[in-house]
């Protein structure tokens, strides 16, 4: 495992492999930075199985890890896909309603699936978010977070994070939460609703009036339930706001809005990759996915 590799748009390079098994997998290799804070790795080495095991349906699991003298890589779900952050890069891909709920639903649903397991995400954005040739989205990197050299955390990226991380309290489910909403506002808008220097930033997630003029009707009551300033006054759970983004996809465009979304989406992952060979390039995504049978759970 010789360090370097290409770079991808999320936080680690990563190369395409074979595993013992035959499946197709990624090798990511972690940065110096992950290898020299304890906390982060003592933390992984704990998750690390647990995301292993994850249902991958909306998920890049982490199936294992290798760690030898020149680092530490892990060996990821090998996804054939590309990164929100390229899509974003099409604006009229993603500023459809049905195309962006599409993907916070899918986004949502992998976030339940590790909070259900005690794994938080701690830097939700655009890079981290992975759409497959069929138009599915999947969270990437979970709980791929390290602290700067002076120990203090780093607790996500500066337009993605929630009023109380900027207080210093610790990640939390409503912390991911937060920065999904975020997403949502910049798929819609071309931009995350707060920019500026990290103070200007600061004092905007901390006070600023919620986004919302310019937002669909259907679309405003999500923005304000997910990015609420206090974490007691959002979503109790992925689950909740996954089935808000639910009610208003079926509001805006009807029985078929997911469909539509989901074609929106493979054809940009199309035009970012290239076609297959061999594919049509009107052929409908197949395999269109269905929510998991999570059991509603309330907060206690």
């Amino acid at each position: 495992m010789p360090p370097g590799g290409d770079t991808e748009a999320g936080a680690l390079g990563a190369d395409a492999t074979r595993a013992e098994d035959g499946a197709v997998v990624t090798l990511r290799q972690l940065p110096q930075e992950f290898l020299g804070d304890p906390l982060f790795l003592r933390r992984f080495r704990a998750e690390a199985p647990i995301v292993a095991h994850l249902d991958g349906t909306y998920v890049v699991r982490t199936r294992a890890y290798v760690e030898d003298a020149f680092g530490m890589a892990l060996v990821t779900d090998y996804v054939d896909g590309a990164w929100l952050r390229q899509l974003m890069a099409t604006p009229a891909t993603l500023r459809d309603a049905e195309t962006t709920l599409v993907v916070l639903r899918d986004t949502l649903l992998g976030l339940e699936s590790a909070h259900r397991e005690g794994i938080l995400h701690r830097d939700l954005r655009p890079e981290k978010i992975l759409v497959d040739r069929q138009g599915v989205s999947r969270v990437a990197e979970l709980g791929m977070v390290a602290r700067t050299p002076g120990g203090r955390w780093i607790q996500g990226s500066p337009e993605y994070m929630a009023p109380e991380l900027w207080r210093g309290e610790e990640p939390s489910i409503e912390t991911d939460l937060y920065a999904a909403a975020v997403i949502l506002v910049e798929c819609l808008t071309g931009a995350p609703p707060y920019l500026g220097g990290t103070s200007t930033v600061r004092d905007q997630h901390l006070a600023a009036p919620l986004p919302g003029p310019g937002l669909l009707e259907e679309i405003a009551p999500l923005v304000r339930f997910g990015m609420a300033k206090s974490p007691r006054q959002r979503y109790l759970r992925a689950w909740d706001f996954a089935e808000s983004v639910e009610a208003a996809g079926m509001t805006v465009g009807g029985a078929e809005w997911e469909r539509r979304g989901r074609r929106r989406l493979a054809t940009a992952v199309a035009a970012v990759l290239g076609p297959l060979p061999g594919s049509d390039a009107n052929d409908p995504p197949r395999g269109l996915i269905g929510r998991p049978r999570f059991r509603r759970r309330v907060r206690s």
